[in-house]
């Protein structure tokens, strides 16, 4: 949560004696007041006139897997869906591994995922180590509507980035600007398709960017998990993950339902100063503690020239965190906020290094 505007409006009350006790993409308006920056889709809720036919019985297949309004639609939720793909892991990227938007879906719809392109080439004077597009979301998607045997269609409910896009910082060299996750930007329809799915009806935009996926299949099958987002024509391939990366997502989407709780307990204006320091600093154990319940995992898993480079760079991020957290409280160095704010900066970088440790056990 970002209390600058909420600082502002503290002083202005206090003056009237009122006391009040988280590859370039296009950059997307929002509101910046929040921890993570939240985008609803404001797209009307209900659905069309040709879903409601196919709700009444109609479960024809669509040309090229897009609705026909004479014949297609939606039949009834099929609410295990997104149980069914809870266990895989959904990919879009160049192939060359140049840029890549990674995400995972939980049987209650909602996601999460990670965006990064770098770009070393793109240097200057206070980032020789190059440029790093970056973006960690979090989000819901509707329920699931059937179009056909092998075609479900959904959209995006509510997506939630840890950084404003167009936001900019230099961390130890490198330029990182945080962004929109490339392949989930500019969303209207979502599909996804099962490995069943012909590939013969399937849109052409599609399966030219999950060519290399195919080809580990071999059939007139799609033979994974595919996500097509219909309006900016991107396409999403799939693998099974782990058992262990299985359960990791389901940690880590335990932890975003508890942190969620807590930031809108922070943001709900019920709260005393003192109340609100101390939630804030629960906030930040919460994501430090499975910070440092990654690490010790980690120490098992990687050899010791691996776990070598890992520590430096730890202990880099640590000296940088707490310079970051010292620059956040200085805004009200003295003040009865300033906890507040030192802690609302530990729990979003801190959070933010949670998910890139993850990565290391995944």
């Amino acid at each position: 949560m970002n209390y600058r505007k909420f600082i502002a409006v503290f002083t202005a009350l206090t003056m009237t004696a009122a006391v009040f006790s988280g590859c370039g993409v296009k950059p997307q308006e929002t509101d910046a007041d929040q921890d993570w920056v939240t985008v609803e889709d404001n797209t009307e809720k209900k659905e069309t006139e040709a879903a409601e036919n196919i709700k009444k019985g109609s479960t024809e297949g669509t040309e090229k897997g897009k609705d026909d309004s004479k014949n297609t639609g939606a039949s009834p939720v099929d609410t295990s869906l997104f149980s069914d793909v809870s266990n895989y892991e959904f990919w879009f990227s160049s192939g060359a591994g140049g840029w890549c938007t990674s995400l995972t879906l939980q049987p209650d719809g909602t996601f999460n995922g990670q965006y990064y392109d770098s770009e070393m080439g793109d240097t200057g004077e206070d980032y020789p180590n190059g440029s790093q597009y970056q973006c960690n979301f979090y989000g819901k998607f509707t329920e699931p509507v059937q179009v056909n045997a092998y075609t479900y269609r959904f959209r995006i409910e509510t997506i939630q980035y840890s950084r404003k896009p167009g936001e900019e910082e230099i961390i130890n060299g490198v330029r990182y600007i945080y962004s929109q996750p490339y392949g989930l930007d500019g969303t209207g329809d979502i599909y996804l398709y099962l490995p069943e799915a012909p590939v013969d009806e399937l849109p052409k935009e599609y399966l030219d960017w999950v060519q290399m996926a195919m080809e580990d299949t071999g059939k007139d099958t799609l033979g994974f998990f595919g996500l097509y987002n219909v309006e900016e024509q991107d396409g999403f391939s799939s693998y099974e993950l782990s058992k262990e990366a299985v359960a990791l997502n389901k940690e880590l989407a335990a932890l975003e339902e508890k942190a969620q709780e807590m930031n809108d307990r922070l943001q709900s204006g019920e709260l005393s100063q003192i109340e609100m320091n101390r939630l804030s600093g629960e906030l930040y154990k919460l994501w430090d503690d499975e910070l440092n319940s990654l690490w010790g995992r980690i120490k098992k898993k990687l050899g010791s020239e691996e776990m070598q480079k890992l520590t430096e760079e730890e202990r880099a991020w640590i000296k940088w965190k707490e310079q970051a957290v010292k620059d956040a409280g200085s805004e009200m160095e003295g003040g009865s906020m300033q906890p507040l704010l030192e802690n609302d900066k530990a729990a979003e970088v801190t959070r933010e290094r949670v998910y890139e440790l993850a990565g290391w056990l995944k």
